[in-house]
């Protein structure tokens, strides 16, 4: 089976903001805008690209990336060697401000739940998830708040009665990454010292995966990777992986607010969890 047909439409809403298709700028034709496109595209080949051409570039492009998006739904891989700047965290950001999603709200929504979420997952249930009960231990050697992000996002996936082993990937740096993220369809690879510390103090790299290829390095941190994950879903008009689906409906509707009274059951339950 294609990778690319593995992403079952479960939850990305396709009428949410940012899917519609634009109109080309007034008075540039198709043939104009693919001639920047080449140009910004030449322009990333560079050691030290122009980032004020590059950001104008991409806005005045927008219409006629959208189009091929939605329109022919090209591989992931044939994206990135037209469109390069899309996949850098600058643009990420960029681009779906003009989308009309505010990927910040992601972190806003992540820290208002915090506390609530770190109480559900030291219930009596998870002390039988020997991957949870390693969370909770790592985060009481150091319960910063970013390291409270990480730990809410990395067991998300387990409170949802969800195995996050097929979105996160941990290896250490002398792993071959080819045989880490053979098989991933989407998500995070984390490259640390020791993979059996699931918080590290560190990493030595936190990567995107999209069709079992790195689209996006040196992310920082985990929390970060998952907000530019989201970014991008939307910017290459993915759906969701199904066997996650209710942890990106967590992370979509009750941390981001996209869609909120549209819960399924399951995430509805959990957001009155959350609020009692």
């Amino acid at each position: 089976m294609n990778l690319k047909s593995e992403l079952a439409a479960i939850f990305l809403p396709r009428s949410e903001p940012g899917l519609e298709l634009s109109n080309l700028p007034q008075g540039r034709d198709r043939q104009d805008l693919e001639e920047e496109r080449e140009k910004m595209a030449q322009e990333m080949r560079k050691t030290t690209p122009n980032l004020a051409f590059i950001d104008d570039a991409m806005n005045a492009t927008y219409a006629l990336r959208r189009q091929e998006l939605v329109e022919e739904e090209p591989p992931v891989a044939e994206m990135k060697v037209r469109w390069p700047a899309l996949f850098t965290e600058r643009q990420v950001n960029r681009c779906t401000r003009l989308m009309s999603m505010d990927l910040n709200s992601l972190y806003e929504g992540l820290d208002s739940h915090l506390q609530k979420f770190l109480q559900l997952f030291r219930s009596k249930r998870f002390e039988v998830i020997k991957e949870m009960t390693s969370l909770m231990e790592s985060l009481d050697k150091d319960a910063s708040n970013q390291r409270k992000r990480a730990a809410v996002l990395q067991g998300l996936p387990w409170y949802m009665r969800e195995n996050p082993s097929t979105i996160m990937k941990m290896c250490e740096p002398t792993d071959p990454e080819e045989d880490v993220i053979k098989g991933m369809v989407i998500g995070i690879l984390l490259v640390v010292e020791d993979v059996k510390e699931p918080l590290p103090a560190s990493y030595n790299d936190v990567a995107l995966v999209i069709e079992e290829r790195i689209v996006i390095r040196h992310l920082g941190d985990v929390p970060n990777a998952f907000v530019n994950l989201m970014g991008l879903q939307y910017m290459l008009n993915l759906d969701y992986p199904k066997d996650l689906k209710y942890t990106f409906e967590v992370i979509q509707r009750l941390f981001m607010g996209i869609g909120l009274d549209s819960c399924t059951p399951r995430v509805h339950s959990l957001k009155n969890k959350l609020l009692s």
